[in-house]
């Protein structure tokens, strides 16, 4: 079976954009990554193209045009601007090494509060930028959002970065994280968890899928959402 028809086959089990999630109550291999890592013994496959993910487009079209604006936000501005605390952690940890950089920025947004969507935005689906979520707080996929646009802005790539969508077992939920790569080691910036920890070291967490801004992955086989069937 081709890779794309595995692709379009692995989409109708894949929860795009979720309402709720668990809560504490790169670049291809062929563009040179520096060692991303394939998760839980899945099969990824790769595409450049984000139109099946309005959600994360939109969210990173207002993130981009806060951070132009050049402004920074007043007490609970929400639009056309950026958090002094995000430029501050930015700057603390650009020079830091990389795993200094991902235990710094793990720490410092998960000290903000979880809030549901419904509640911040009366929907069920609405994913932050950095100036809403430092205003307001948010669930796991704005964890995830800020998290990757800090390490981004202090010099990690997208060969490193990827937020992941996955189940968790223990809870029975949807949940949201960021993925790190790390000399060849994928790690876990969950706000369920103050530290850095190897994703190999989460047993409970079958993902559906990765996406940065270079596009997405949908992972298949291993301990996936996504039977191991597909593409025999």
């Amino acid at each position: 079976m081709s890779k794309l028809r595995l692709l379009s086959l692995a989409f109708l089990a894949i929860p795009f954009l979720f309402a709720s999630c668990a809560a504490r109550a790169s670049l291809p291999p062929a563009g040179g990554d520096r060692g991303q890592s394939a998760l839980y013994g899945t099969t990824e496959v790769f595409s450049r193209s984000l139109a099946r993910f309005p959600q994360w487009q939109d969210a990173m079209a207002r993130a981009d045009a806060d951070r132009a604006s050049g402004r920074t936000c007043a007490a609970n501005s929400v639009q056309g601007c950026l958090p002094a605390g995000f430029a501050d952690l930015v700057a603390r940890v650009r020079d830091l090494p990389d795993m200094a950089k991902l235990d710094a920025v793990n720490r410092a947004i998960n000290a903000h509060p979880y809030v549901p969507t419904q509640q911040n935005w009366h929907r069920s689906m609405y994913w932050e930028t950095p100036a809403e979520f430092f205003a307001k707080g948010g669930q796991c996929q704005d964890y995830a959002i800020v998290k990757y646009l800090a390490l981004k802005a202090a010099g990690m790539g997208d060969d490193q970065l990827r937020m992941l969508v996955l189940h968790d077992t223990a809870l029975g939920l949807d949940h949201a994280v960021l993925v790190a790569t790390v000399n060849g080691t994928a790690y876990l910036l969950d706000n369920l968890n103050a530290k850095v920890v190897p994703a190999s070291a989460v047993g409970h967490y079958r993902p559906y899928y990765a996406i940065n801004q270079s596009g997405y992955w949908v992972l298949f086989g291993g301990r996936s959402m996504l039977a191991s069937g597909y593409g025999r």
